[in-house]
């Protein structure tokens, strides 16, 4: 934490917190060489203030290079992700720079989870902690999951809402890398999610069951970047979203390629994630899984969903944003206490805005939900 500095007995500038540097150049994907070129100054300058070593650089210009207001850089430290806690699916493929830049955003994510906690009651987490649970299968986690959650064997109504309830703050992923689906870790006992929007909704529901999977299954795990992880979440994301008996109670005698659209409708999958529950619960052949593929390839169901659903959003965020506005806060303000970019926090929340309402913002009675206003 950083300390204000004390002048001949009177209060200077609050100090320049270099730590906060490291990560504003991180968020924006730039190498100390970039951000010296940027500012007109060598490397060694930019390294110098990241190591703390100067008291005042120049905030106007790193706050206009790096399109952030100068308090940012004057704030305490902000939340610290390891990268070790964080369930990244294609580690393999993403640069050094690319990782540190979505643990910048994660950072933000946490500190307006933070700031969501504090002047609005949200509800505490309902996660089952299975981690520790010896011989248990992703499919029997999946299974004690829905039936913690009431679910039974019906098909998840909407994904998004129904983890935002049990406690998971989602957040949507500022940036387009086709690398990043999702990933999930833990901070501080809150379970964090974010999703690439740019997907179909049928693969953010996906994505999001996996990340559920990580969270129930591997908390304070180090093997989030091993392949049987992986597998674990994807086998418990499957199962999640398609319970076998629910499924097994829909299929009577001999399925064909239309039956299948039918059913990833009803259960709102994609047609080759339900293809592959298909297969694995042996209610097709492989052959029957190689062709139908093949064919689903053929009229682009690899990278789209024709006649897909509405990508989910945040009713979370849309309640919170709701009551904040009738309380007379704006993008602009939340980002001032928050000293950060209305723009970068913006871009967290599945686009929605927040604007202030003149005279007060009265937009109608309140709905309290699962919210109330923390006095």
């Amino acid at each position: 934490m950083t300390e204000n500095r004390w002048s001949q007995g009177q209060l200077d500038y609050p100090s320049f917190n270099h730590t906060r540097l490291t990560m504003a150049r991180e968020r924006r994907g730039l190498t100390k060489q970039g951000l010296a070129e940027l500012c007109g100054v060598s490397r060694r300058a930019v390294s110098g203030w990241e190591a703390g070593e100067v008291d005042n650089p120049p905030l106007g210009l790193l706050a206009r290079v790096l399109d952030l207001p100068e308090s940012y850089f004057q704030a305490d430290d902000a939340p610290h992700i390891e990268e070790e806690w964080v369930s990244f699916r294609a580690l393999s493929s993403m640069t050094a720079r690319q990782v540190h830049r979505i643990l910048s955003i994660s950072s933000l994510g946490v500190l307006l989870s933070g700031w969501v906690d504090k002047h609005y009651g949200t509800p505490p987490p309902e996660l089952l902690d299975l981690s520790e649970t010896s011989g248990l299968t992703p499919v029997a986690a999946a299974e004690q999951m829905r039936s913690a959650w009431g679910l039974h064997q019906k098909p998840v109504k909407n994904m998004l809402a129904l983890v935002e309830r049990k406690g998971v703050r989602v957040f949507s992923l500022p940036i387009n890398d086709r690398e990043i689906d999702a990933f999930s870790f833990m901070y501080e006992g809150r379970p964090f999610a974010f999703l690439n929007t740019s997907k179909t909704g049928e693969r953010m529901r996906f994505d999001l069951a996996h990340e559920l999977g990580h969270l129930v299954l591997h908390q304070g795990s180090k093997r989030n970047r091993s392949r049987a992880t992986e597998q674990e979440a994807h086998d418990f994301a499957s199962s999640f979203l398609i319970p076998a008996d629910g499924l097994f109670a829909q299929v009577v005698g001999r399925l064909r390629l239309d039956d299948v659209f039918k059913l990833k409708a009803y259960w709102k999958v994609s047609a080759v994630a339900m293809v592959e529950r298909l297969y694995q619960l042996e209610l097709i052949s492989e052959w029957n899984r190689r062709q139908w593929l093949i064919d689903l390839s053929q009229r682009g169901y690899r990278t789209s969903e024709p006649d897909g659903i509405h990508p989910e959003t945040s009713q979370l965020f849309t309640e919170v944003f709701r009551l904040a506005r009738e309380d007379g806060w704006s993008s602009r303000r939340i980002a001032e206490e928050l000293h950060d970019s209305s723009q970068d926090l913006d871009t967290l929340v599945f686009g929605l805005s927040i604007a202030a309402i003149s005279g007060g913002g009265q937009a109608g009675p309140a709905k309290q939900g699962h919210l109330s206003v923390v006095k």
